[in-house]
């Protein structure tokens, strides 16, 4: 069986649809199936994700030139540009340069074509919603190949990308299959997308070493850990609030944030008038399997403030290095976080946010019992043990229909009754 995993482009090292995809490329090669990645743009030189992929022997094709795709990146940033010094005309810029967009996208549609009628992939794996995905879900219909575009957040989310949106479900007709990454997301979907018959659900695959250093820090100070994209969306203004309070009761409490975005700055006056920025440090973006390491052994729990979410990669990992969770209930996070696993708080709550953080900063035991659930939940969810067969019945089902797929050899994943 092959499978060609189709994206725009790698978005950066912070990107969870472009981990899911690695991911699942890697770990379906490892287990001996033929898997391929096509994008539109090609990425960086030194690109971790690329290099994650020659390692392990994934053919990475691009239909884009180096030229093209670096004028395009100019003209993004003229646009952006634009709109913040013609501000009331923002919304207009920003139409026409998606405008724009797509129809660039569209040059590629032969190309891409003819790389699925040389390839013969028995299935097309699409994710993220933009003009580029419009593009490879139309080649691939238009080739006769399966094609499965997978949801990985919320649809119409975040906010001001409800117009690429509103184009992009037109071509959601043409999919074989649409999937989401977790139950409370496929409800979400069902409700933001009725014209869609069948969801199913696949869960993503996150990988961290079985070392011995998932285990609680042995140290006095308590350190809580961020790792997203500093922007309004992921909450990082709360989380300075929430660590203020923390610190008011527990004065042995550091933060450590990895992560950039137009935040950071905001953060730092936030840190230097709480008079907190000495218990603050800023690690910048990991970007390779070992830095996530590192910094997930470095914390004691982890937390994510965000006010929209799917269902995100850090929290997966987090639980894989047995540290207990501090989010918000949100799209997908509530069935990954249970009250075993860690504290759920309302979104937007600061109070509630340092309330929780400071439960956990002052209970050494519950953090115990609460990391060594969160490794039981990732090793039950989210392990290749645990969602290859259920990825791999899918595509069986898929490219070959009318066939029983192959049955699960070490019983069902508990979201499989999802695809029945």
């Amino acid at each position: 069986m092959k499978i060609v995993y189709c994206k725009t482009a790698f978005a950066g090292p912070i990107s969870g649809a472009d981990e899911i995809a690695v991911m699942y490329a890697v770990e379906l090669k490892h287990a001996g199936h033929s898997t391929a990645v096509l994008l539109v743009h090609p990425p960086a030189a030194n690109d971790s994700l690329a290099m994650r992929l020659r390692d392990a022997n994934v053919a990475l094709t691009t239909l884009a030139s180096p030229a093209f795709t670096a004028s395009l990146a100019a003209g993004r940033k003229l646009a952006l540009r634009a709109m913040r010094a013609f501000s009331p005309a923002g919304p207009l810029i920003r139409s026409k340069s998606r405008n724009v967009v797509f129809d660039l996208m569209q040059r590629y549609h032969k190309r891409c074509c003819a790389y699925l009628r040389r390839e013969k992939p028995d299935v097309v794996h699409v994710l993220t919603p933009d003009q580029g995905a419009m593009m490879l879900i139309r080649a691939a219909h238009a080739c006769g190949v399966p094609v499965v575009y997978q949801e990985v957040g919320l649809p119409f989310h975040p906010p001001g990308f409800e117009e690429v949106y509103e184009r992009f479900v037109t071509v959601l007709p043409l999919c074989s299959r649409v999937a989401v990454l977790s139950p409370g997301l496929m409800q979400h979907t069902s409700r933001a997308l009725p014209q869609i018959s069948s969801l199913n659900v696949l869960p993503l695959i996150s990988h961290a070493s079985n070392g011995t250093n998932h285990a609680e820090r042995t140290s006095s100070v308590v350190r809580f850990g961020f790792a997203a994209r500093l922007e309004y969306l992921k909450g990082p203004m709360q989380l300075i609030d929430g660590f203020r309070t923390a610190h008011q009761a527990h004065a042995n409490v550091e933060l450590k944030i990895a992560g950039e975005g137009s935040q950071r700055k905001d953060m730092l006056t936030a840190l230097r008038n709480y008079r907190l920025e000495p218990k603050c440090e800023f690690a910048g973006v990991y970007n390779t399997l070992e830095g996530r390491e590192k910094f997930m052994s470095d914390i004691d729990v982890f937390v994510l403030p965000s006010l929209t979410e799917g269902t995100p990669n850090a929290i997966i990992e987090a639980m894989a290095h047995e540290k207990p969770i501090i989010a918000t209930a949100v799209g997908g996070i509530p069935d990954l976080v249970d009250k075993s696993v860690g504290i759920l708080v309302p979104p937007n709550d600061a109070s509630a946010l340092g309330q929780a953080m400071s439960k956990l900063a002052g209970d050494a035991e519950l953090r115990r019992k609460m990391g060594l659930a969160a490794r039981r939940s990732y090793e039950k969810l989210f392990t290749s043990r645990a969602v290859l067969p259920l990825l791999t019945d899918f595509y069986e089902r898929l490219a070959k229909p009318g066939q029983t797929g192959t049955a699960h050899p070490n019983g069902h994943h508990p979201w499989a009754y999802f695809n029945s």
